[in-house]
């Protein structure tokens, strides 16, 4: 299972990420650690939030994503060398970009593991990606009480912030610190604009979030972004201890 942001390609610039002014920074700081590379793999590009500042400063990326209204939005906003491809089939030769980014993706690949797999493969030098330090209290409750509720939020992978306990970056990276609204996330929530609630029912999410708000609304939340950098060759090592102790490799 593959979940495609074509439903929510409209909305998505305007639900995800940090404030402006943060995202600038992180678009820079990715920029001062990529600068010794020139090919890059935005995979699950999105609608060019990281592809399209990177190839106005002169790398090399293409970009994949399985959903088509997504790339299209990536194209108004300039971004080139896109293509419509599964994270799990990539179709490139093997060791053909130096850096393989991979941004919030892996959580919606039910083969997150193939998905890895794949990403080793088509890279050389280093897999980075961004996460967040510290609790999420809103999401942490949202899904106690949707179980409450006899129902659960659906993520069907394993996303890169939960990789890091399994496989040691070489490199954590800080980028800011910064207070994030518990309302605009509630605002968001109340929509259904994740994912991970598209399987929740109307009636469900409606009652769980009146009650988030009534716990967290005003509220703000410290938050600190950092970026991570894995060496190829750890990932490659921990797939191929996987696939010893019984995972499925793709077959090529």
């Amino acid at each position: 299972m593959r979940i495609s942001f074509d439903s929510a390609a409209e909305i998505y610039d305007k639900t995800r990420g940090p404030p402006r002014q943060i995202m600038n920074q992180l678009v820079k700081t990715l920029i001062s650690e990529l600068s010794c590379y020139e090919t890059i793999l935005d995979i699950g590009v999105g609608t060019g939030r990281f592809t399209k500042p990177l190839q106005d400063n002169g790398f090399e990326v293409v970009g994949a994503d399985i959903a088509k209204k997504m790339i299209s939005k990536a194209v108004k906003k300039g971004a080139h060398n896109l293509l419509q491809g599964d994270a799990c089939f990539l179709p490139f030769k093997d060791n053909s970009f130096e850096v393989a980014l991979s941004v919030h993706l892996l959580h919606l690949i039910s083969e997150w593991k193939m998905a890895l797999q794949e990403i080793c493969r088509v890279t050389r030098r280093v897999m980075v990606s961004m996460t967040y330090v510290g609790a999420d209290l809103v999401w942490e409750t949202y899904d106690c009480l949707l179980k409450g509720c006899g129902c659960e939020s659906h993520r069907v992978g394993k996303g890169e912030w939960e990789l890091e306990s399994l496989v040691k970056p070489a490199k954590s990276v800080f980028v800011a610190s910064y207070s994030r609204s518990a309302d605009r996330r509630l605002t968001h929530m109340s929509q259904r604009a994740y994912s991970s609630q598209w399987q929740v029912p109307e009636d469900v999410n409606k009652e769980v979030v009146d009650e988030l708000k009534r716990q967290f609304g005003g509220k703000a939340f410290r938050k600190e972004l950092r970026i991570l950098v894995w060496d190829i060759n750890d990932l490659e090592a921990y797939c191929s201890s996987s696939i010893s102790n019984g995972f499925h490799s793709r077959v090529v």
